[in-house]
Formats: C-alpha cells, structure tokens, sequence
C-alpha cells in the first residue's frame, strides 16, 4: 500500500459575504478533490492542542503524527535541520524574516516576497555586521532566514515571549517586539539591522521600482535542538516530504524522510505545483509514504488575496491531486488531503478551529458525501481531537 499526504496549507477558511456566504473550498471547482470526497470519506480533525499557537510548525508536526506537547522544540530548530545548520549543546536557533517596516509599522512580514538571491545578499550583509562568535545569521529562501544563537540557552532567550510577524501586520512595532529577561539582547540586533539595511542598495532600487525592501529582521521561533523518534520507528514506513519551505522539510529530516527539492517549488502562488505532483508519483518508486505540502493557499490567506486563494485549490485541484490520482490508478494507495490550519481572509492569520480533511482510495469505504468543504465535513461524524490518532487511521493502525 502506498500513502500520500497532500497538505494545503490554510486553506481552510470563513464563509465569505463576497461569496455568497461560501468558503474558498466551496467556492473553488475543484471536482478532482471532491471527486475524492464522492468515493471516500470526509471529517474533521484537531491539529492544534489547546495552549498552543496555531503555528505551522505545530499543526504539522500534529499531521504527521507526533504530539507537540511531547515534541515541539520552536520553530527556529527545525528550519536549522534542513538548512544543515549544526545545533549544540544550548544553542538557540531563531527564525529570522526579513519585513518591511514603515513609519514604526510592521508594513510586510515578507519583504514583498524578495527574490532569494537579493534576500541572500542582504542576509549576508547583516551577517557580517552584525555577526560575532556568539551570533551569526544564515540565509534561507525568500524572507525565510535563520538567526543561531550559541549557548543562547544560558540567557534564557527561549523563554521570551515572540510574535509572528505575519500575525502583526500594520501594527506599531514597538509593542510586539520579544519580552522577557535578556530580551534586549535581541531587540538591539533588530533596531540596528534597520539602521543598516535601510541604506542598502537593494533596498534602494526595490523602492524605486515600487517593491517592499527587506530593510529589517524581525525575531521569533526560538527552540533547541529537539530528539525525535523518526517515521519509520513510530510507524514502519520510510518515505518522503516534499515542500518549498524550510520548516516543513526541517520536520522531514528530523523524522528520519528524505528531502526531495523540486524546480521551482518556491512556496508561493506561482509554485511548480505540477512538478511536485510528479516528484510524488516517482517517489513511490522506493518508499511507501509521501508527505506534499503546498504553502500557496496559506500565503494568500495572509495577504487578504481571497481570489488567489481560491485559483490556488484550483491549481492544487487540477495540476497536483488530478497528476497523482492518473499516475498512481495502477497502484494500492491511499490519498489524506486536507488544510494544517486555518488561515482565513478575513483575519489575515492562523486560527485553531479543526480542518476538514477527506481520505480516499484502497480499502476506503464511501459515504456518499457529495463535495469537500468545511461545511460537508462538519455533517460527518468522523472527528479527530489530535493529528496522531488521524494519521493512524489513514495508515490503518
């Protein structure tokens, strides 16, 4: 039997004034999906415990089976595993975006989604400012970057209080940047990659061609390096992640699945969804578990782009979910899609309510439901409180 795990990260949504009282997921033409609904079965599962933040990092980690209030470590480490940046003993690793600020404004949590190649150069720069032995920065893809913070532990930094900058935008700066003791350690690294950045020539020319400049770092995500049981000793299958994202594919390395990078997966709406699709099938070649994950659908959530979202679960729809149920027709295998979070239009955030998600193929018996939506999955009965137990039912375990 193979398994296949296709991730549309926030997807899941409100119904929307603009669309008749719909959700996206209703909204969207997606028949491949909810030809999947038709011959399967549809519920609703619980990703995020209570006392969490509906992170990603969490909510994925609850897909894929593990418990994060037994093995959650901070965001900041798992990004490190995949950029193969060496944790030790009481480094901190932090996530570190580059935003735009403006007027004492967090005006942009990703800097106009900057091009790699200019968020690299500017990492860099700040990097060689503001580096030391004890500080350095590496770059990631587009304004996802990494801050490691050696012996960071000693001072307690894991314990401040963070804010996503993607829960903050537009508001005053000031009033979200990290608290706790030594937290002015961090706050000073922040206030001075300003100063430096705002005169960078990048900066410059983004500005004149009408582009958001990555003129400062914004940190959060702290977390050492964590110990976790991989996916084959929890569940006896090797497998694979497939994601554009360096969280996600840090997950996969810790839990013991192969990193497969696609060209030009960039997690965002213009991603090579067709080519993960394809990466997927080819997968199954040598390992039985396959883990896609498609970050579009959760970037449109956050920047209010509601009929982006909406051409995203088409794209995902046609391009992915269609490739994969014609290229594995000869096989035994069972297909789980469904959302990680929440991330509605409306709130321009992540939210904690439970995803609908639909599991199709061998040995699954249909329930006639008639599409996939939040709304058909509230009618089901089928209902999980946590990722784990979902991710045994679908291995059938």
């Amino acid at each position: 039997m193979k398994y296949i795990v296709i991730v549309m990260d926030g997807a899941a949504d409100y119904p929307n004034e603009l669309l008749g009282g719909k959700t996206p997921l209703e909204a969207a033409d997606k028949p491949n999906i909810d030809f999947l609904a038709k011959n399967g079965i549809i519920g609703r599962v619980k990703t995020v415990p209570a006392g969490f933040s509906p992170a990603s990092d969490v909510a994925n980690l609850a897909l894929l089976g593990y418990e994060p209030d037994k093995y959650y470590c901070g965001r900041g480490p798992l990004e490190a595993a995949n950029m193969g940046v060496e944790l030790n003993e009481g480094d901190l690793a932090f996530r570190c975006n580059l935003i735009t600020e403006s007027e004492g404004k967090l005006l942009d949590y990703s800097a106009g989604h900057i091009s790699d190649r200019e968020a690299k150069i500017l990492i860099d720069y700040v990097n060689a400012n503001l580096g030391t032995d004890e500080i350095r920065f590496y770059a990631g893809k587009s304004y996802r970057h990494l801050l490691v913070y050696r012996k960071g532990r000693a001072l307690g930094l894991e314990k401040l209080k963070f804010f996503a900058p993607h829960d903050i935008m537009g508001k005053q700066i000031k009033k979200y940047l990290p608290s706790g003791k030594n937290s002015e350690r961090l706050i000073e690294l922040m206030h001075k990659s300003e100063t430096i950045l705002k005169e960078h020539e990048i900066n410059k020319v983004r500005i004149d061609l009408g582009e958001n400049p990555g003129n400062m770092i914004w940190l959060w995500g702290a977390g050492e390096k964590p110990s976790i049981p991989t996916f084959k000793e929890k569940f006896g299958l090797r497998g694979v992640v497939i994601s554009a994202v360096d969280l996600i594919n840090g997950i996969g390395k810790i839990i013991g699945l192969k990193v497969i990078n696609v060209p030009g997966a960039n997690g965002y709406y213009d991603t090579n969804y067709q080519g993960k699709a394809e990466a997927a099938i080819k997968a199954f070649d040598s390992v039985d578990f396959v883990f896609v994950h498609i970050e579009a659908t959760d970037e449109a959530g956050h920047n209010q782009d509601l009929r982006m979202k909406i051409t995203c679960i088409e794209r995902i729809d046609k391009l992915v979910v269609k490739t994969i149920i014609e290229g594995l027709k000869d096989k035994d295998y069972r297909i789980l899609i469904t959302p990680d979070h929440p991330t509605p239009v409306s709130k321009r955030t992540h939210t904690d309510e439970p995803v609908p998600f639909v599991i199709a193929g061998s040995g699954v018996r249909p329930e006639n439901f008639s599409n996939y939506c939040e709304v058909e999955s509230a009618n089901s009965n089928l209902y999980f409180s946590n990722g784990l137990d979902l991710m045994k039912y679908f291995l059938g375990k």
